[in-house]
């Protein structure tokens, strides 16, 4: 029986011999000064447009991962509503952005770009991480996540030592002795995340046999091949697996 668009509670899953949670994770929160200030909000927010971020906003983003890159991409790479998606135009299209000369008039048939791809936004991509950031995203595909960025004129930091505060004069960073404020309409939380597992507890209170699998089980690194792993293992000794038992 599959049921959707639904909120599961403990109550709800009364009856039940096991369960499995693969509820994910759930996005992790600012624990600084101004943290509940109307400039923050979480990516999820952004990602859904129930927060409207305008083509002319300051926006800094804490957290230089997967999904911060993400969200600088979402924010700043924007292609017309009336462009086509196929055919040869999207070809061009791809071709101008990174500077291929499709009529090999340029030596090596590669143009120069121009700067027709910056973004009405200034965005700051931030990470404590010393070094440049995206260092730890996909060795193959990384390089393409920066240089886009770098296109769309993303500010991207590394090695801040600690995020100060939020307020009325935007997100206040501390990098080596200095205090410098990024004077930002928006600050996009991308730092981290945590396991989503609320139902643990009361499930386990209850007595039925409860198992974690995914980002409910680790949120550290999240992984789809190591979370369908997990499920497959444990689908195939349910019938015996002690409770709580992570099949890794």
């Amino acid at each position: 029986e599959l049921k959707l668009g639904q909120r599961v509670e403990a109550a709800s899953l009364t009856g039940y011999d096991k369960v499995i949670l693969a509820t994910g994770i759930k996005p992790r929160k600012l624990t600084i000064p101004g943290a509940d200030h109307p400039k923050v909000v979480p990516y999820e927010d952004v990602l859904t447009g129930k927060v409207k971020i305008s083509d002319s906003s300051h926006v800094a983003i804490i957290g230089a991962g997967g999904i911060g890159f993400d969200i600088a991409t979402f924010l700043t790479h924007k292609i017309p509503k009336e462009a086509s998606h196929e055919g040869d135009a999207a070809v061009e299209r791809y071709m101008k952005e990174w500077g291929v000369d499709m009529k090999h008039t340029v030596r090596g048939g590669l143009a120069s770009t121009t700067d027709e791809h910056k973004s009405k936004r200034d965005v700051y991509l931030l990470q404590r991480t010393k070094g440049k950031p995206g260092a730890g995203l996909g060795k193959t595909t990384g390089w393409i996540h920066r240089a886009t960025l770098k296109k769309t004129g993303v500010h991207m930091m590394g090695g801040v030592q600690e995020y100060v505060k939020v307020d009325d004069d935007g997100l206040h960073i501390k990098m080596g002795d200095k205090v410098k404020v990024l004077n930002v309409d928006h600050v996009v939380v991308c730092a981290g995340q945590d396991p989503l597992k609320e139902l643990l507890e009361p499930l386990k209170a209850s007595g039925i046999g409860t198992y974690l699998i995914g980002g409910s089980e680790a949120a550290t690194e999240l992984d789809a091949k190591r979370a369908i792993d997990q499920g497959t293992r444990l689908s195939a000794v349910i019938e015996d697996a002690k409770d709580g038992e992570v099949f890794n």
